[in-house]
């Protein structure tokens, strides 16, 4: 007899996220790190998942990364594909990647920032021709890569559970697992 850890409770055992569609409580883990987790009653797992990314993110933001729209177009001079896969990559940390992008578009190059706008626009957006800038780029892709993996942990241990954890005996080998 076969027996999920007691570790691996399913959705459905989660008091606050019994009623969530699965794929809500996917969004709300991107959108606001450690949300996913708090939603299934881990509040340990949600708290540390959210100062993670958080810090992570906020560092970055602290050596002036930020977070910018890239060029699409292969034919375009600005295309570059490593800075399409950093930009998918830091949009994995929701929320403050989110607040970053639209600083970054609200920047006085491009004119769309009204006269007298708060500085906060300034520092979430980065400055691109500082030292640091590629630093606290990378920093603000570990977070979003650390975001990803909760959400897929979220999805592994509590959305759809499986029983992939078998019990040894020492020297005997596992039973294959059911598909």
């Amino acid at each position: 007899m076969k027996t999920v850890p007691s570790s691996t409770a399913k959705i459905a055992d989660a008091p606050f996220a019994a009623g969530l569609p699965p794929g809500l409580i996917l969004f709300l883990s991107w959108l606001i790190p450690g949300l996913g987790f708090l939603l299934c009653a881990r509040k340990a797992r949600a708290a540390t998942q959210f100062v993670m990314v958080t810090a992570t993110f906020g560092l970055g933001l602290a050596l002036h990364g930020g977070v910018a729209w890239p060029s699409w177009n292969p034919s375009s001079d600005g295309f570059n594909l490593i800075n399409n896969f950093t930009f998918i990559i830091q949009m994995g940390a929701g929320l403050p990647a989110l607040a970053s992008l639209v600083s970054h578009a609200c920047d006085p190059a491009f004119a769309v920032m009204p006269p007298g706008a708060p500085t906060i626009w300034s520092i979430l957006g980065g400055i691109p021709y500082h030292a640091y800038y590629e630093l606290g780029g990378y920093y603000m892709i570990v977070a979003g890569g650390l975001n990803y993996f909760a959400i897929c942990n979220v999805y592994d241990r509590l959305i759809r559970p499986t029983d992939r954890y078998q019990p040894q005996e020492r020297g005997e080998e596992a039973a294959p697992a059911k598909s």
